[in-house]
């Protein structure tokens, strides 16, 4: 019995990080409450979350039935709310622990113009001039298991095939599992890839495709609009065979470990036994506030048809005063600060779809971005400034969760605070009992933070996905 469960722990290890670097090379925290803040970049280990996803294991591996999982690669150079726009989508199909078949596509394929699609959300249909909400845009809520529900049914719509799960990976993701792989060798790469070179690397060849003469520019033509992500299953493949034929296994777990409990990997999957441990564990990529604490989660979305988001740098402060009166609420205010180091001016700040001669001309562009800030239920909002007065909204959303949100343009060589003051519910306890969840959005950088908690001050940098701080 133990050597038949020891065989299923290594297949499943096997396929586990198949899936992982094949989601890596596609695209492109947990903290404990304590006497204190406390900032933990670690998170659970993989192992932990293996050991109970263990009577699941036949069922994720395929083992009574092929399982068909979506990875979404997001590019977080362009932020949406689950860590990027949706680039391309994978197909992996698990059979009796194996990994029997992979395909890739462009994300503008999964359309269909006689297609039916449910309408938009309201900011792109007011900022983007997108009616229709198609598999690229799907990752709208920043619950990522919303978002994963949505992108299995306009999958099942458009290839008659629903998905048994849906994992996102990011550039972040990326540099993690190639690095922990070592060299690729990638046909019509200048180079070996790795981790530190692969971001360049995967600029170069959207640039210009592999073995084609066609290339980005003012005047791109067809040719390379449809295969400006070849790179995508020649770096996938070469992933593959390196795992399969042999790898560093305990680098590629720390990585892939690593890249979890910083959100640059999520997961859902249609299964409840399994779905409870990745939501345990922080690795569902969900809206999670807790019961009688305060919860602040900052979701951004580049609107601007551009890559700004590989310059835009971020700050956060977050304060809460105690209330004079007993039985009194908190008062919360958070400042949000952008910054756009590129000093190229845009002209004219121009917000319509369009490529241009490089990649680098998609990021020293205007930042046209709707910022939604994610509050406990029934928050109440007193001011707000930095956001165009017309777009700022208020109203209950998910999770139990209050959203303020609005949009502003940023140009380059510029600087944007936004900034909230509101009420908590009476239900967030204060003073000695107070406890904050700070959730930082996937696809995101590390993200500096200031917190001002009644008499408490500290600074720190959020890499983790999650801070759980609690007063002294």
């Amino acid at each position: 019995m133990r050597a038949q469960r020891n065989r299923r722990i290594r297949v499943f290890l096997s396929a586990a990080l198949s899936l992982a670097v094949i989601a890596g090379a596609l695209g492109w925290s947990h903290a404990q409450a304590a006497q204190r803040p406390v900032l933990r970049q670690d998170g659970p280990s993989i192992g932990e979350v293996g050991a109970r996803l263990g009577p699941s294991l036949p069922w994720l591996l395929g083992m009574d039935a092929p399982r068909t999982y979506l990875i979404l690669v997001q590019n977080n150079h362009e932020l949406r709310s689950t860590g990027g726009f949706i680039a391309a989508v994978g197909r992996v199909t698990v059979d009796k622990g194996k990994i029997a078949d992979v395909e890739i596509v462009d994300s503008y394929q999964l359309y269909n113009d006689k297609g039916i699609y449910p309408p938009a959300p309201q900011p792109m249909r007011d900022h983007m001039a997108i009616e229709l909400l198609v598999m690229r845009d799907a990752n709208w809520s920043p619950h990522f298991p919303t978002s994963a529900q949505v992108a299995q049914t306009l999958y099942a719509q458009e290839t008659g095939i629903r998905a048994d799960g849906i994992f996102t990976v990011d550039l972040n993701a990326v540099k993690l599992l190639v690095g922990a792989l070592g060299e690729l060798d990638v046909p019509g790469a200048d180079e070996p890839i790795t981790g530190e070179n692969i971001e360049e690397q995967v600029i170069a060849f959207w640039e210009k495709p592999a073995g084609s003469e066609s290339v980005l520019g003012e005047q791109w033509d067809i040719e390379w609009f449809e295969r400006r992500k070849d790179f995508i299953p020649a770096i996938a493949k070469a992933a593959l065979e390196r795992v399969q034929s042999g790898a560093n296994y305990g680098a590629l777990l720390a990585s892939a470990q690593t890249a979890l409990n910083t959100r640059a990997i999520q997961a859902w999957v249609n299964n409840p036994q399994v779905q409870r441990v990745l939501s345990d564990a922080h690795w569902d990529g969900g809206l999670q506030p807790a019961a009688g604490a305060d919860f602040l989660a900052v979701v951004d979305s580049n609107m601007g048809y551009n890559k700004v988001d590989a310059a835009v740098e971020r700050s956060l402060a977050y304060s809460v005063t105690w209330p004079q009166e007993e039985n009194g609420r908190g008062l919360a205010e958070v400042t949000l600060t952008y910054t756009h180091p590129i000093t190229t001016p845009d002209p004219g700040c121009d917000p319509s779809p369009r490529y241009g001669a490089t990649y680098a001309d998609m990021i020293a562009r205007c930042y046209f971005d709707y910022v939604r800030v994610y509050a406990p239920a029934g928050s109440e909002l007193v001011t707000a400034t930095g956001l165009a007065e017309d777009t700022i909204t208020s109203q209950r959303s998910e999770r139990g969760t209050q959203e303020f949100a609005g949009f502003f343009v940023l140009p380059p060589d510029g600087k944007q605070q936004v900034s909230l003051t509101y009420r908590l519910p009476a239900r967030v306890a204060v003073g000695d009992d107070y406890r904050l969840i700070l959730q930082r959005q996937s696809g995101t950088g590390p993200l500096p933070i200031t917190l001002a908690i009644g008499e408490s001050n500290e600074t720190m940098t959020l890499s983790a996905g999650r801070l759980d701080w609690s007063m002294p």
